[in-house]
């Protein structure tokens, strides 16, 4: 609303003026309005980091990976209907397919070799059958000689097998059944 007088609205004008020019003539920010910035954006980076799930762990990530490679493994058995063998260590893995009589790496696209991390520690634990028959046949004398100790059948059965993956942050194991069945579960018992 605009006053009666015409000296009232000059001088209320004049003020506005003076305020505004002299608003415009200051440029950027105080140090004060850009600290209370930064202090909402860091208050709003913890609220995201805190709520992010954790990560799995390098432990878990290796089990889920391996059992993706022996689900593959099982898959391409019954499909192909030929003999798969794994030849498990404690740092790494090799599959191999049985066919005339011998251990062959070709026609095994899908599956390949890995090595674990150094970082992850695993353990393996062969049924006391599966022991004792690789206690049983005989040496081949060949270094460089496929010795498969898990094997997958056409018709879908396997070499039972359990697999500790051991990190800093978490022990995972890795159950393989008879019939192929596969568990990945948080082992954290101590020993």
């Amino acid at each position: 609303m605009r006053p009666n007088n015409n000296a009232e609205w000059f001088r209320g004008s004049a003020n506005f003026g003076y305020a505004l020019e002299h608003r415009l003539a200051q440029k950027g920010l105080t140090l004060i309005e850009l600290l209370i910035v930064m202090l909402i954006i860091a208050m709003m980076a913890s609220v995201v980091v805190l709520n992010a799930p954790p990560s799995p762990g390098k432990a878990r990530t290796e089990a889920d990976r391996f059992a993706v490679r022996l689900n593959m493994a099982s898959e391409q058995s019954v499909m192909t209907g030929s003999l798969i063998g794994l030849e498990l260590s404690a740092t790494g893995y090799r599959f191999f397919r049985y066919e005339r009589g011998e251990w062959r790496k070709d026609g095994l696209a899908p599956l390949k070799d890995g090595d674990f991390p150094a970082d992850v520690v695993v353990e393996y634990d062969l049924p006391e059958p599966a022991r004792r028959n690789e206690e049983a046949e005989p040496d081949h004398n060949d270094e460089g000689a496929p010795a498969p100790n898990v094997f997958f059948t056409p018709t879908g059965e396997t070499t039972a097998l359990d697999v500790d993956f051991v990190s800093r942050r978490a022990r995972m194991k890795l159950s393989l059944d008879h019939a192929g069945g596969l568990k990945v579960i948080r082992n954290d018992r101590s020993e």
